[in-house]
């Protein structure tokens, strides 16, 4: 026996194929075996009526008996009530297949009975020729009896032993001369007729099995079809099937529901019309493949609807052959995805991209970075990580809070995104954090570091522009840490460690600036860098000293106030100016803890003159803040605390601001300096004259007070226009009503030209140089004895 065939259903189910079972199929054979002979009753009626009439007629020569008579007679009786009941079963609609099967079988054993009964009436003693044509003439009448191949085997035998016996017995018993060899030829033919029968039946049985066979399968395959086209109809899936010209010649509900077009208005187009005009050559790719090669298509697409909507769908195509495997069409299930995109796009950008900025975050950026550090293992090209932070961003957090911080970050990396390549990488990885991938910069390494530090700088000096937020200007920088790789010695993690640590170098070394990793650092930067360790080393001890420089008062001829100056005693025991270090203390924060330090010395220095009745009540301290202090959230406090802690009052305290700084002083620095002037301080705009003095700014301060620049007083002695710019800036303030601070009175000839000038306030070493505290003591002490015997005089 066979195996079972295991096959799938159209819903996907296996289940074993269906063997047609051999007893019905037998029987299905059998029954359209008789419904086949009893078509054929009639035929068989008439050469039975010509065969007998034909013997009647040869009996007739030799005066027929009774018993021929009777013969025909019973013949014409048989066929006439055979011919009845074959009548009655065809007009009968409700008739079974048995009684067909009793009409074949009963019809033809009469028959045979009536044929073997000739054998005996027409075989006579009298006429040897007669008895051998009679023999004759029923074998032929035997053999032209259309039904014996649908009768069983023992009714076909028993069909057959009803003729053949008695013809055997009557040519044995009347006819003895008779030759032996024609004897034989009776059983013979017996033989010969039943397997004629039986190879008949067999042809017929195996055409009606195969027959059978094939309406069956054509059920299934109609049944099949069916329920292919009723899930077609009905599955939520769009089916389109084209032709072989890529016309539209199948379109279900389904299609109808997601692209809007009826199927009527559809059927014998194209499919462009479902594809956005810009990406139709995608579409004859996919035509291609379908078509020319063959090959399955399966991807997402974007597609028009019918009102013009752009979806996204997922297109199965697979191409449809002919008997020779010959394309002669393409079927599509197609299915609207837009939605399930749409989120897991969303996912995507949630798991992948920073919210705030919208650029890649540290996972998406990891995934990057191990992608291009096995791109420059295999190609040897010189690939870059840069590592960005932001400077002075905390700055305005703590100023205006974390929704200006956010604004300030978003802005930035607005601007990182306009510097880079659209293919390069640019990612945040929190904080004020960013990070920038260059990749392919070629296999030199000196060309690559060049192209780097185009795209540093480019980065650095976008973050100076000011950042414009809710109509206030912001300034910020960066400094970046770089690294340069060209294979995979390093993996992902390892290089942005290292870049990391360039960064915190540079920003050491005073910020605003880039660094590579590993690069060696130029003589003066080692310099740099080694004093900034010793400055912060020393920050928090009493190595910052507070050196003072008197500022005279013409009118008085008193010291009216002191200017500050920052010295620091290196661990040489060398004093070393503000201007050679300034530059790097301002670079960071430390700058403010300098300035609150040197200020408590200041403070506990004019409380030990009070007390010593060496300072006045009218008699100031001038100290020049920077950026930093004004930017320092808690600075405004800390003067407080200070201011409370000696006793001093704030009109004592005058802070001093560059022209060069009143710019920068945005609305958050704004609020500081009115929390400085609500306490009492006043302030003085420095280096008047050599720039240009925003006046707008001298108001908004409401600033009592100018010092002119220092360099244009130096040039004073030699140079004409700068003693005439000079007289003219102490005409302007006296006719505005501001005082003016003359620095830089080195020479006996400029003191006298400023005092016939009338410049009230003078500064400079021909007055007073910076000095330690001691040195100012005994000038305090001097100038206060002599005012004393002048007033006594």
């Amino acid at each position: 026996m066979q195996p079972m065939m295991s096959t799938e259903n159209l819903l996907g189910e296996f289940k074993e194929a269906e063997q047609p079972n051999p007893r019905s199929l037998n029987s299905s054979i059998q029954i359209e075996l008789e419904r086949h002979a009893s078509k054929n009753i009639n035929s068989g009626l008439r050469i039975s009526m010509a065969g007998a009439i034909l013997l009647v007629v040869l009996a007739s020569n030799q005066n027929p008996t009774i018993w021929n008579w009777a013969w025909l007679t019973t013949a014409v009786l048989a066929s006439l009530t055979v011919w009845l009941w074959s009548v009655k079963i065809r007009r009968d609609t409700k008739a079974s297949i048995s009684q067909t099967q009793t009409l074949i079988t009963t019809s033809s054993l009469i028959f045979a009975a009536l044929y073997g009964a000739a054998a005996v009436t027409f075989i006579t003693p009298d006429s040897l020729e007669k008895s051998v044509f009679a023999s004759l003439m029923l074998i032929a009448l035997t053999y032209a009896w259309p039904l014996t191949y649908a009768l069983k085997a023992i009714f076909r035998h028993l069909f057959l032993s009803l003729i053949f016996a008695p013809l055997f017995i009557a040519l044995f018993s009347y006819q003895p001369q008779i030759n032996p060899g024609f004897l034989i030829l009776v059983p013979l033919a017996y033989f010969i007729f039943n397997r004629n029968q039986l190879s008949q039946r067999r042809a017929f049985s195996w055409a009606t099995g195969n027959m059978i066979k094939a309406d069956e399968h054509s059920d299934v395959v109609i049944a099949t079809s069916q329920k292919i086209t009723s899930l077609i109809e009905q599955t939520p899936l769009g089916f389109i099937e084209w032709n072989q010209e890529r016309e539209i010649i199948g379109w279900n509900p389904a299609a109808t529901t997601i692209f809007g077009y009826a199927k009527d208005e559809v059927l014998g187009r194209t499919t462009e019309f479902l594809y956005d005009k810009k990406k139709s050559f995608l579409l004859q790719q996919v035509e291609n493949d379908l078509f020319l090669f063959g090959k399955d298509f399966t991807g997402t697409a974007e597609n028009v609807t019918r009102d013009g909507t752009m979806i996204i769908c997922e297109w199965n195509d697979t191409p449809l052959f002919d008997e020779a495997m010959n394309v002669v069409g393409a079927a599509s299930f197609v299915e609207d995805v837009t939605d399930r995109v749409n989120l897991e796009t969303r996912i995507k950008q949630q798991a992948y991209f920073d919210p705030l900025t919208g650029l890649p975050n540290r996972h998406r950026l990891m995934e990057e970075l191990n992608r291009v550090v096995a791109l420059a293992q295999r190609s040897q090209a010189y690939c870059s990580l840069l590592f960005i932070d932001l400077d002075h961003f905390k700055e305005i957090n703590d100023t205006r809070g974390h929704h200006y911080g956010d604004l300030a970050l978003a802005l930035f990396a607005q601007r990182l995104r306009k510097v880079i390549r659209t293919e390069e990488a640019v990612a945040r990885l929190g904080g004020d954090e960013f990070v920038v991938l260059l990749e392919n910069l070629g296999t030199e390494e000196e060309p690559s570091r060049l192209q780097i530090a185009q795209v540093a700088e480019k980065i650095i000096d976008a973050a100076r522009e000011p950042l414009v937020i809710k109509d206030e200007k912001f300034r910020i920088s960066c400094s970046i840490g770089i690294v340069l790789f060209n294979d995979g010695s390093s993996d992902g993690e390892a290089i942005l460690q290292q870049a990391d640590k360039a960064l915190y170098t540079i920003k050491r070394e005073g910020k605003s600036n880039y660094y590579f990793h590993n690069q060696k650092l130029p003589s003066e930067m080692q310099t740099q860098a080694m004093l900034l360790e010793q400055l912060r080393d020393k920050t928090n001890n009493q190595s910052f000293l507070p050196y003072y420089q008197p500022i005279l008062d013409t009118k008085t001829n008193l010291i009216c106030g002191l200017q500050i100056f920052l010295r620091w005693k290196n661990p040489d025991n060398e004093l070393i100016a503000a201007n050679e270090i300034i530059a790097l203390l301002e670079s960071g924060s430390m700058i403010v803890d300098i300035s609150l330090t040197l200020l408590e010395q200041i403070f506990n220095q004019v409380d030990l003159w009070r007390t010593q009745d060496l300072w006045r009540e009218d008699q100031q301290i001038y100290y020049t803040l920077s950026l930093r202090e004004l930017e320092h959230p808690s600075f405004t406090l800390s003067i407080k605390a200070l201011l409370t802690k000696y006793a001093i009052k704030a009109d004592t305290l005058i802070f001093t601001l560059h022209t060069e700084t009143l710019p920068k002083i945005h609305n958050p620095l704004t609020l500081q300096l009115n929390s400085l002037k609500a306490l009492g301080i006043q302030f003085v705009v420095d280096n008047v004259g050599y720039q240009t003095l925003p006046i707008q700014k001298l108001r908004e301060f409401d600033v009592s007070t100018i010092r002119i620049s220092h360099k244009l007083m130096a040039e004073c002695p030699y140079m004409e226009s700068s003693w005439n710019l000079v007289k003219g800036l102490v005409e302007l303030t006296k006719s505005v009503g501001l005082n003016c601070i003359a620095p830089c009175v080195e020479e006996a000839e400029i003191h006298h030209l400023l005092l016939d000038t009338g410049c009230q306030l003078l500064q400079g070493n021909l007055i007073a140089p910076p000095s330690p505290a001691t040195a100012i003591t005994r000038m305090l002490i001097e100038r206060n004895s002599l005012s004393r015997e002048e007033s006594t005089a």
